[in-house]
């Protein structure tokens, strides 16, 4: 984040923005719900041996990410706007915010996918439903903003499957770019532009992060400026989702989808929602010492174990890197209830 205002007020919000925070993990990514502002951070375990985390975005004030409603040429910033209620639906699998008001429940909801090059869960689809509780149609449009950084500093901010963004740029439906990256030299951010069989988004403006927030709704495009917005903020980048408003009839819902993965060299282009398998489910069982498990909860996850070793030796197949270093932090995690070295 490169512009000090951001930094001081991220400083000074730490502490409220982590209240009433929700943790949620599986595979390799951990996400994080903050109830009291309606919005999420999103991590990425880097490290699997050493469990070390590190965040997809901005992750210092979560605000500077939010998703937003246009009903009937009115602008609602979901967690902020007094017009909506929000609440948590805390479930492991399918954790969501709630956003709710005498108009409109929108519906935030998040579950995990992996894509075809991870072994592990490595990302998250966030799907965004709106009911219409009112009386009368009306017109809803959908917009989500992300505040992202591992780009900046780079050669480029963004990248997609077809080309390198070097600066402002609009995707529109017409084109045929299907994915996007923001990536530092030690991992990536990969977001959605095309999703087989699920509505696509009308438009993705990557552009300078305060240009986007300040705006109620878009912003005419100015192709190939930089990410700077002198004197307040330099090199701050942030991409932003459209979803046009249309008719919505009274009663009726809509749905809108959006990906969000470590960078995978086959993108999007195959990927599973993650079905808690079984080296997924032996990760989570080896919890940290201390938490209470007893011997037998252990003995079996070493079963589990041998058991899988002892399908690879069989089959004379290599082992992926990825599941190596989470076996090995399975092991490292039992050793560690019992002080072994």
């Amino acid at each position: 984040m490169k512009s000090l205002a951001r930094y001081l007020v991220c400083v000074l919000l730490f502490c409220s923005a982590s209240a009433g925070a929700a943790e949620f993990r599986e595979g390799r990514i951990k996400l994080v719900l903050h109830e009291s502002t309606g919005r999420f951070s999103l991590y990425y375990m880097t490290d699997i041996t050493r469990e070390r985390y590190e965040p997809f975005f901005v992750d210092q004030d979560p605000r500077t990410s939010f998703l937003a409603i246009l009903a009937d040429d009115k602008y609602y910033r979901m967690g902020e706007a007094s017009a909506f209620r929000v609440r948590l639906r805390n479930d492991a699998s399918r954790p969501a915010f709630i956003f709710e008001s005498s108009f409109l429940t929108v519906t935030q909801e998040f579950s995990y996918i992996q894509t075809a090059g991870s072994t592990l869960a490595n990302g998250i689809s966030m799907v965004v439903t709106v009911e219409n509780k009112s009386t009368q149609e009306s017109m809803v449009g959908v917009r989500f903003l992300l505040d992202t950084n591992l780009g900046e500093g780079e050669a480029h901010n963004f990248e997609t499957d077809r080309r390198a963004l070097s600066g402002e740029t609009l995707i529109t439906s017409a084109e045929t770019d299907r994915w996007w990256y923001s990536r530092s030299k030690r991992f990536g951010l990969m977001g959605s532009i095309v999703i087989p069989g699920v509505r696509r988004p009308d438009s993705i403006h990557f552009a300078n992060w305060k240009r986007l927030n300040d705006a109620p709704w878009k912003i005419a495009p100015s192709d190939g400026r930089n990410f700077n917005l002198l004197p307040y903020s330099v090199g701050d980048s942030a991409v932003s989702y459209y979803f046009d408003p249309e008719p919505l009839p009274r009663g009726s819902r809509r749905s809108y989808t959006v990906l969000l993965a470590a960078e995978d060299a086959g993108g999007f282009s195959r990927y599973d929602s993650s079905s808690m398998d079984d080296l997924t489910r032996i990760l989570q069982e080896s919890v940290p010492a201390g938490n209470g498990n007893d011997i037998g909860s252990d003995l079996l996850i070493l079963r589990d174990l041998l058991e899988r070793i002892d399908r690879y030796i069989v089959s004379g197949g290599d082992v992926p890197d990825e599941e190596l270093d989470a076996l090995e932090l399975m092991i490292a995690r039992i050793k560690a209830r019992y002080g072994l070295q």
